[in-house]
């Protein structure tokens, strides 16, 4: 739009900085072609009416609101930097875990051995606690070779997940569950969470599902 001058360019460009802060490249850009848009029908709008130029870009820049709060609302619904790297880790982990899987029986059958021989000598607990430990590791080395390719499956197989977690935390804990040991684990499911909300079912990579 020829009418925009260069202090209104430079407030625009502000206004955009503060708006995608934190935003991935492809939501910032995503934002920036809307709000251009936008911005530039807002002037041609006011133009009409019979605004000068620099009314009607002060004008368009109004329209859009404050920057910052536009930025937490495009937080939630378009994909952050911090995403996008936790997508990335989270295809890396299940390169890693299905190129390691072959390492699974060996370990698994070791792992029971030694349940037995713990609870031959009279540590029931710690076989218990082995056992269970065993069973989830097994479960989260097979899960990415199982069938889940529906949101459905996908819950059973987190509740599980999280079953397991949960038992695995009273088990080593007991009787002082430390609660606060499972806050990490509860961050990091709630940024999944916020992915499979934004993303479209049909880009999930499989570890969403798990």
């Amino acid at each position: 739009m020829g009418t925009i001058n260069m202090q209104s360019g430079a407030s625009l460009e502000s206004w955009l900085a503060r708006a995608t802060c934190g935003l991935a490249a492809a939501s910032a850009a995503q934002v920036r072609r809307e709000i251009e848009a936008h911005y530039e029908s807002a002037c041609e709008a006011a133009m009409v009416r019979g605004a000068r130029p620099e009314e009607a870009q002060r004008a368009a820049m109004a329209s859009m609101g404050d920057a910052k709060t536009a930025n937490r609302q495009y937080r939630k619904v378009l994909l952050t930097r911090s995403e996008v790297r936790l997508l990335r880790e989270t295809r890396w982990e299940q390169a890693v875990i299905c190129s390691r899987s072959q390492w699974l029986l060996p370990v698994i059958a070791a792992g029971l051995c030694a349940c037995g021989w713990f609870l031959f000598s009279g540590r029931t607990q710690l076989s218990v606690t082995l056992l269970v430990g065993l069973l989830g590791i097994a479960f989260v080395f097979a899960a990415p070779s199982l069938p889940i390719y529906t949101p459905a499956r996908g819950r059973v197989v987190r509740g599980l997940r999280w079953t397991w977690l949960a038992t695995m935390l009273v088990l080593v804990s007991w009787p002082y569950v430390w609660v606060t040991l499972a806050w990490p684990l509860v961050w990091v499911e709630w940024r999944l969470f916020s992915l499979r909300r934004k993303l479209p079912v049909a880009e999930w990579p499989k570890q969403l599902y798990l």
